[in-house]
């Protein structure tokens, strides 16, 4: 079997993607917390659904960057 190789480069980038779907998630609790005026501590009580949510979303972005790939490899064989 072929080996792969995971390059420095691509860790990094999907280190990034994961992080910036952590950040959106976060952002989202603390706009829910502001809209429903719920108590500060929320913020600290919900981080695991907060984790969970943004590996959701990162799962959705995964799929979104796989339909991307395809797309584009179709459209390069035209």
């Amino acid at each position: 079997m072929k080996e792969t190789v995971i390059t420095p480069g691509r860790k990094k980038r999907e280190l990034f993607v994961l992080l910036a779907c952590t950040i959106g998630a976060f952002v989202l609790n603390v706009i829910g917390i502001i809209k429903f005026n719920t108590p500060a501590k929320e913020l600290v009580t919900q981080i695991p659904l907060v984790l969970l949510l943004s590996l959701v979303i990162y799962a959705l972005v995964a799929v979104l960057r796989i339909i991307a790939f395809l797309v584009s490899r179709i459209w390069i064989k035209k």
